[in-house]
This record gives C-alpha cells, structure tokens and sequence, in this order.
C-alpha cells in the first residue's frame, strides 16, 4: 500500500469490499501481491502482482522474497507511491479494522491467522501479510532475494529491520485475524534447506542482498481494473 496520509486507515470499505477483493485472490492464487493505495482528496488502491515465470514454465522454484521486490521495482514505475503492502494472496483479512496502512514503524497485519490457531506462532513472525514505506524497505536494502523455496525469508527481513533500529508495530488478535485459502503448495516451494543458516548471517549479507542486487526480465504486464498482473523471469538459485 502506498499512502500520502499515514494517518487514515483503509477498510473493508475502502478496499470495494471483501468480495470483489475475493475475485482478485481467485485469478493471483499462486504467488504474492503488492497493494498501493494513495490518498490526495479521494481514495484509490491498486494491486501488483508479479507472477514468477522460469525458462520452463512451471518449473522454476518459487522465491516470495524476491518477487515482492520486484513488486516493490516496478509498482514505483507507476507512480512515486511511499508506502507498500506485502501479502500472500492466500490471505484474507477478516476485520474491517485492520488497515493496511504504513505506520511509523514496521507493520505486521497478519498476526492472528487461523492456520495458527489465531495467535502469533513466535514474537519474531512477520509472514503473511505486512506494510512498510519505502523509506523503511529502502533503509533495510529490500527483502533478500537468495531464499529460494519455502521458508526463511520473513525472519530475515525481521533481523534486517532489526539491525536498522526498527520495531514491529502490530493490530491486537481481534483486529489482526486473518484467514487462509486452502490450497496445495507448490512442488516447487520446498522448504528451503539452507533457510536456518541464511537467516544467522543476515547482519553479514543484507548490504550486498537486496534491491542493489535485484535482478529480473519483465516477461509480461496485463493490467485489469483491480490489480496488475506482472509476469517476470527472476533466475534459479545459483
């Protein structure tokens, strides 16, 4: 989300209502999204989805960290937004009151979802659904773009925020609830093997891992009238 006004919330409401967000999710199930939403006398919001394409399709291994960067990359192609919000698009937010805003520091959305019982699974946990301006994504480099396959990446960035002298700001578990689309995972996004030893050198690897290192080929941008669908090709693991 991107935002001129840190200071008004964005609900159920503002956001054309859960079901015409629910017909977004449905078309971007397998991946992540970007939303920007600017304020300057009215309202408006708007989705990047970027869509992770290999040199064979369907057989590139998938990599959230990275393909939210790219989100971050090319929604400022559109306009100089300051705030962004990263989501998985398996994520429905089921409070009205939970803005997906920016906040003086980092913000978690997603802290109650029912895959985990509605409550936070670890105090360090920043998956799912989360905001920041672009001064605070641009102060911590980005997100890493070496975690390739599932897991690891949300620890990382917390240790980046971390290292950069930012807290975590947080909804209450009522206001923060969350749902999840059951769904399979992909074969392709294998838990990470070397997640665990990535995330304990975080300190060492953030400044030469991230936004001044991204790499990636736009394959094809389709925009639709809730959300802009961007195909990229952004490598393998090396």
């Amino acid at each position: 989300m991107a935002t001129k006004s840190p200071s008004t919330p964005v609900t159920g409401e503002h956001i054309k209502r859960r079901e015409h967000w629910a017909a977004a999710f449905r078309g971007l199930l397998h991946g992540v999204f970007v939303v920007l939403e600017e304020q300057d006398g009215k309202r408006k919001s708007r989705l990047f989805s970027p869509s992770q394409e290999g040199k064979k399709a369907g057989e590139s291994t998938f990599n959230r960290a990275k393909l939210l960067n790219v989100g971050f990359q090319e929604a400022l192609k559109d306009y100089d937004y300051n705030c962004f919000v990263f989501s998985d698009v398996d994520l429905i937010p089921m409070n009205d009151h939970n803005a997906y805003r920016c906040f003086s520091q980092p913000r978690h959305i997603s802290v109650a979802m029912d895959k985990f019982g509605f409550s936070l699974p670890y105090v360090q946990y920043f998956g799912g659904v989360s905001a920041l301006s672009k001064q605070q994504f641009l102060t911590i480099n980005g997100f890493p773009n070496n975690y390739w396959g599932w897991g690891g990446e949300d620890d990382d960035i917390f240790n980046r925020l971390a290292f950069k002298g930012m807290s975590i700001s947080r909804p209450n578990a009522v206001v923060g609830k969350c749902r999840m689309i059951r769904h399979s995972r992909d074969k392709k996004n294998e838990p990470n093997p070397q997640r665990f030893d990535r995330i304990a050198h975080t300190k060492e690897t953030m400044l030469s891992d991230g936004l001044n290192t991204l790499a990636y080929q736009v394959l094809d941008v389709q925009r639709y009238p809730l959300y802009t669908k961007i195909t990229v090709d952004i490598g393998t693991p090396s």
